[in-house]
């Protein structure tokens, strides 16, 4: 015969269970939290969102990286195209990027090449595609990533990236406030 009666003390371990469950997601490091999305920014109608990976995930010092960049409006799940960034890297209070990046598509891909060919104390570097007349900004050779040649992530630490759109459905047309997304990226 079957007993409707609950045992309390599997009840009390199931509960047990699930507040160390939740209380260890709290603890997950930032590193891995440094490729979520940051939130939606809000233009008429839309809500659009930051799509931001690099490739590797895990960032090392001194070690070409990958970043992919694009812009989605959540409500139509469309990709936003003719967007122009400015794109600013800094950490310690010295800024060691600030460019900005055009593509008629919609998708910005940035390879970032750490060359030896500057010392750890120059911040200079260089960037390799076509200047777009139109937008000011540096847009990719038909079928390669746009690139930056220099020492860019060569120290560990949190690096603060800065994105500010300025144009978006055109070239021609500036958005009257840019959509600001500021998160850090960690490199080891």
């Amino acid at each position: 015969m079957l007993s409707n009666k609950i045992d309390l003390s599997s009840v009390a371990g199931v509960g047990l269970f699930l507040m160390i469950i939740f209380s260890c997601s709290l603890l997950i490091p930032s590193a891995i939290a440094q490729h979520m999305m940051p939130p939606t920014a809000s233009i008429g109608e839309r809500n659009i969102a930051l799509n931001f990976e690099t490739v590797p995930k895990q960032i090392k010092t001194d070690r070409e990286l990958f970043m992919k960049i694009s812009f989605v409006d959540q409500n139509t799940k469309q990709i936003i195209y003719h967007v122009t960034v400015r794109m600013d890297i800094s950490k310690d209070q010295k800024h060691f990027l600030s460019e900005f990046f055009h593509s008629h598509a919609g998708n910005i891909t940035v390879d970032f090449r750490q060359n030896d060919k500057s010392s750890p104390q120059q911040l200079s570097y260089s960037v390799g595609g076509n200047m777009d007349d139109l937008t000011n900004a540096w847009i990719a050779d038909p079928g390669n990533p746009i690139t930056v040649d220099g020492k860019i992530f060569s120290q560990p630490g949190s690096y603060r990236i800065i994105l500010e759109v300025t144009t978006m459905d055109n070239d021609k047309t500036d958005l009257p406030q840019p959509l600001k997304y500021e998160f850090n990226l960690l490199v080891s």
